[in-house]
């Protein structure tokens, strides 16, 4: 019977060649769980900034939708007065005042928006002209980092929310005087006198004039409030 291996070294180079075979195989494996494993990174990545992206444009939309709902209240107002103005409700003195607080108020937004109205265009041309300046802020937005649009509208939101804080201050503060004024020019007031002549028994002293004792106190009250809040 002839032998399959005629010589020890052709088992051994069977061998060798197995490793071999095995050796990269295991490479390949390697490299492809590699892959995967950055694939998945990839994967995880793509869907949290997928994420972030859908949650800022939901706020954008929100924001939108509450500009929407301004803009239709303010053009069923526009209507109703155009409505009034169709049917002689206003006369022609009153609609032309409102017609230039109307441009006034245009005419500052203008100013806010774009700049002086040098040229002196009209409240329709100022309107087309902050629309389309509108429109090019909206464009230059969408082309910013969301992250930038994000922590931009959050410092406006708490601009906006300190300086209402501010004016309900400064209105409860002028209220508060207003009510202080009150109080002591009803206390400081004299009594109102009697019309006509009064019997008086001579050795009696006069009589002396008598202060507003509790509309005082009131007042001191108001006072010590005040200071006790606003300073």
């Amino acid at each position: 019977m002839e032998l399959y291996f005629s010589d020890p070294q052709q088992l051994l180079d069977i061998f060798l060649e197995l490793e071999e075979q095995n050796l990269s195989l295991i490479q390949n494996s390697q490299d492809t769980e590699e892959a995967l494993e950055e694939m998945k990174q990839t994967i995880n990545k793509t869907k949290q900034k997928m994420e972030r992206e859908t949650e800022l444009l939901k706020k954008q939309i929100e924001y939108l939708n509450e500009d929407i709902k301004r803009e239709m209240d303010r053009e069923n107002d526009l209507k109703i007065k155009a409505s009034y103005f169709n049917y002689g409700e206003f006369k022609a003195e009153e609609q032309e005042k409102i017609l230039k607080e109307l441009n006034a108020k245009v005419e500052d937004v203008y100013i806010n928006c774009i700049g002086s109205n040098e040229a002196n265009i009209s409240t329709l041309q100022m309107l087309t002209n902050i629309e389309n300046k509108l429109e090019e802020l909206f464009q230059k937005i969408e082309q910013m980092p969301p992250e930038k649009v994000q922590e931009a509208e959050k410092a406006k939101e708490k601009e906006r929310r300190l300086k209402q804080r501010e004016e309900r201050i400064i209105e409860q503060k002028r209220n508060q005087e207003e009510r202080i004024k009150k109080a002591l020019e009803r206390a400081r007031a004299e009594p109102k006198k009697n019309m006509g002549r009064r019997l008086m028994v001579r050795s009696k002293p006069p009589a002396t004039v008598k202060i507003d004792r509790k509309a005082l106190d009131e007042a001191n009250k108001i006072d010590e409030e005040l200071a006790y809040y606003f300073t």
